[in-house]
């Protein structure tokens, strides 16, 4: 899998981003593949029933938050790491290559 380094990644710019149909996977922290998961839960979510889909949006803002923690500390994350258990919980149902690194 493909490591991503991003020293300037914004925490607070990905929860926010992350509340937008997951951009703050994309934009701020680069993991194009999470990105794509996320969009297809929430969608899934949404179809459900409308909190499910809010669940999963505020589940992955959180965790897209933590991620960019990690890469503002220095660290490299992996395309498929996630960094907030309850979320992981629910996306690796969906991304088979999953991690979780608290």
């Amino acid at each position: 899998m493909a490591k991503i380094s991003k020293p300037n990644a914004n925490p607070i710019l990905a929860l926010i981003l992350g509340l937008i149909w997951g951009i703050g996977h994309i934009a701020p922290n680069g993991q194009k593949n999470k990105f794509i998961k996320h969009i297809i839960l929430q969608l899934i979510g949404l179809v459900l029933c409308c909190i499910p889909g809010w669940i999963v949006a505020i589940l992955g803002a959180i965790d897209a938050m933590k991620t960019a923690q990690k890469l503002k500390a220095g660290k490299e994350v992996d395309e498929n790491e996630y960094s907030f258990k309850p979320y992981y919980s629910i996306a690796k149902k969906l991304n088979k290559d999953a991690t979780l690194v608290e």
